[in-house]
């Protein structure tokens, strides 16, 4: 027999039966619903017999069966792996928010293109800060329960109407400009004759293409009884990437053996929509309308061992009915090779449950080649860790912390019974008294003789055992996941957060290199021109496959005593040790002011450029107000490090301006104020002299 992969080539259309095969063995095989089961009941703290005063109860229980160790003893709920998991997250999403993304190119040429790319993408990142900001959230939950999670990286076009004028003024400049003899230079005139209306109409509807025969005559009359008309036309209102976070499992699926995903022979990504929803596609996206009709009747229902038309809410135990509401839809993306050997990527989309009978063809919705030029599947893996190739081989939070967890609520529930049990112990009580009477504060118990009631002596065992369990249980997981502990030495916690920090960022990069890619393949060259510039446009387009991508942050930035110190450091070597410039001052403070106030920084900061030009505007800005008579606005000489720029600025702009020499020559008001500018800027350069002699204790030679 031939062993062959039946998705290897393409064939002119899909193989709908071998994609369902495949999509119900990639969500069957591996044990990964009962991963997934198992690590939402460890975060959310569910087991059979709960109850909402956190107590055990017989009532709740199956019949025969008694709560242990007795009817309303304690049974707590422990959010530890929740706990991590949410301070894992924080992490996450504040150095995905925080870190700093560059762009450098592979050639020595590639400066300016690789400035001109991060411009872009910088630009592209704060359009898409609030998507990103909750994408980014749920795929680091996705990702630290259940161990992995991906994220959809595509384009998105959505077209919308808006209304248009149209007046008889612009008809007769159309008119003109065009051909003598063309139907659209009678135009004007053809409008004022009623009799050829539908005539008229019909050029109305080349003019706006999609415009029904009804809405154009309307336009036409208009146009002869008022002069004006007004229309809706199509246009775009979102031309934008999108990123999508989508949890394993339910939202994303492949072969269990896949070990890196842009290897993957097919990857699934799984949706339930409303009727509406898919009827719309039909119209928007050109899916068959025959498959709609057939898909609609499967709403509430879906292919695999679990049930998802009985939807668990993760967070309360209570379920979310699908059935007669969603339809379960699926896209199917192949990498396969055409008649010439070349591959490629397909799309397939199409209803698992809709299986055709034998003979008879496949009902999908669409299926056509993916056009993104990256030739990439639009999916980027998210890991927690790297213990094995597989992609599904790396554990969540839940897996790892559960019996820590276990133990610490254990602990919890002896304590709580213990204080339960000392406060009112069983009482003995002699057999012929019967049932005992009720015990209570000042409640009179009548005796006959000593020892009718007698408590219980309870079992001797310390609390301060169990806390002690308990904190060192936390102390463990504090120093697996790296959260803070006083107990744990800080580069220990530093470590650990910098290598998930890591980990995550290296997902972000591959995530902002596909966007980019897209950008550069469906942005309009206008549209790159008015983000970076005319010349950059045409560089970065011809080769968007040349540049490196990297995202960097810093744990250490998030503790501010620390970025302090190492400021303060720094500085220091800038203006003491660095005797040949070699610290870019510049760099210098746009680091500085990030590792400060990172939500402010873009707000504050302007690139060299624009920096430089606007202090040379406010050098010619004081020169033209002395030449007014007006004394200029002196800058603290104490602080004012740029002062020698300044003074160079305006010897510049004094020698180069006939006016400026004039003045200085015959106007005795600007000699004395400028007199007193210059002293200002020198007075400067004097203090910032002196506080590196206070430094080094000696004036430099270059200093004069």
């Amino acid at each position: 027999m031939e062993n062959t992969d039946a998705l290897a080539k393409h064939t002119g259309g899909p193989d709908v039966p071998e994609l369902i095969q495949e999509f119900r063995r990639s969500m069957d095989e591996g044990f990964t619903l009962e991963r997934t089961s198992a690590a939402d009941k460890a975060r959310y703290m569910r087991w059979d017999g709960q109850s909402d005063d956190g107590k055990k109860h017989d009532a709740n229980l199956p019949e025969g069966n008694q709560a242990f160790p007795w009817d309303g003893a304690s049974d707590t709920r422990i959010p530890l792996v929740d706990s991590i998991i949410n301070d894992c997250v924080d992490m996450l999403t504040t150095s995905a928010s925080r870190s700093q993304l560059s762009v450098s190119g592979t050639e020595v040429g590639d400066l300016e293109p690789a400035g001109a790319a991060t411009t872009l993408m910088n630009w592209v990142r704060n359009n898409m800060h609030n998507t990103l900001g909750s994408e980014s959230e749920l795929l680091g939950q996705y990702m630290m329960s259940y161990g992995w999670s991906a994220a959809f990286v595509g384009w998105e076009q959505q077209s919308a109407l808006k209304t248009q004028t149209l007046t008889l003024e612009e008809v007769h400049a159309m008119a003109a400009q065009s051909a003598p003899d063309s139907l659209m230079a009678s135009l004007p005139g053809m409008i004022n004759e009623p009799e050829r209306e539908s005539e008229v109409a019909g050029v109305v509807q080349d003019y706006v293409p999609g415009m029904k025969k009804w809405a154009a005559r309307k336009v036409v009359k208009d146009l002869r009884e008022t002069g004006q008309a007004e229309f809706p036309v199509p246009y775009i209102c979102r031309n934008a990437p999108s990123v999508t976070a989508l949890k394993p499992y339910d939202d994303v699926l492949f072969p269990p053996e896949t070990i890196d995903l842009q290897k993957a022979r097919v990857i699934f990504r799984r949706q339930f929509m409303s009727e509406v929803e898919l009827r719309a596609k039909v119209t928007d996206e050109g899916w068959d309308a025959s498959f709609v009709d057939e898909a609609v009747q499967t709403a509430g229902k879906s292919l695999g061992i679990n049930d998802v038309s009985r939807a668990l809410s993760a967070l309360t135990d209570s379920t979310i009915e699908r059935r007669d509401n969603l339809v379960e839809i699926v896209w199917a993306y192949t990498r396969q090779l055409d008649s010439n050997g070349v591959p490629g990527i397909w799309y397939t989309i199409f209803c698992p449950l809709l299986s055709n009978n034998e003979g008879e063809p496949s009902l999908f919705a669409k299926h056509e080649m993916l056009d993104y030029a990256h030739n990439e599947y639009p999916f980027v893996l998210f890991r927690r860790e790297h213990v094995a190739r597989r992609v599904t081989e790396s554990r969540g939070v839940s897996e790892i912390a559960r019996t820590w967890q276990q133990e610490i609520k254990a602990q919890r529930d002896s304590v709580f019974d213990s204080t339960s049990f000392e406060t009112l112990p069983p009482i003995q009580v002699s057999k012929r008294l019967g049932l005992a009477n009720k015990i209570g504060p000042a409640v009179q118990l009548p005796v006959t003789r000593a020892g009718d009631y007698q408590f219980l002596q309870p079992p001797s065992r310390p609390p301060q055992t169990a806390f002690s369990v308990m904190d060192a249980v936390r102390q463990q997981a504090d120093e697996y996941f790296g959260r803070p502990n006083a107990q744990i030495p800080q580069v220990v916690t530093q470590l650990k957060q910098q290598r998930m920090v890591n980990q995550w960022l290296r997902g972000w990069t591959e995530v902002f290199r596909q966007v980019f890619r897209l950008c550069i393949q469906y942005y309009s060259l206008e549209e790159l021109v008015r983000v970076t510039s005319a010349q950059a446009a045409q560089v970065i387009s011809h080769d968007a496959a040349r540049y490196d991508f990297v995202l960097k942050f810093n744990v250490a930035e998030l503790d501010s005593d620390l970025v302090k110190s190492k400021l303060d450091a720094i500085s220091t070597i800038a203006t003491t040790l660095d005797a040949a410039g070699r610290i870019d001052k510049v760099k210098l403070v746009d680091k500085a002011l990030r590792a400060v106030a990172p939500e402010a920084a873009d707000e504050m900061l302007v690139d060299e450029a624009a920096a430089s030009q606007k202090m040379y505007n406010d050098v010619k800005r004081d020169i033209a107000q002395m030449l007014l008579g007006f004394e200029a606005s002196y800058a603290d000489a104490s602080n004012d490090p740029a002062a020698g720029s300044k003074m160079q600025m305006a010897q510049e702009i004094a020698g180069s301006n006939p006016r400026v020499q004039q003045a200085m020559e015959g106007d005795e008001m600007f000699q004395q104020l400028m007199k007193r500018y210059m002293e200002n800027l020198q007075m400067g350069v004097m203090q910032q002299q002196n506080k590196q002699i206070g430094r080094i204790g000696t004036k430099p030679m270059q200093a004069g």
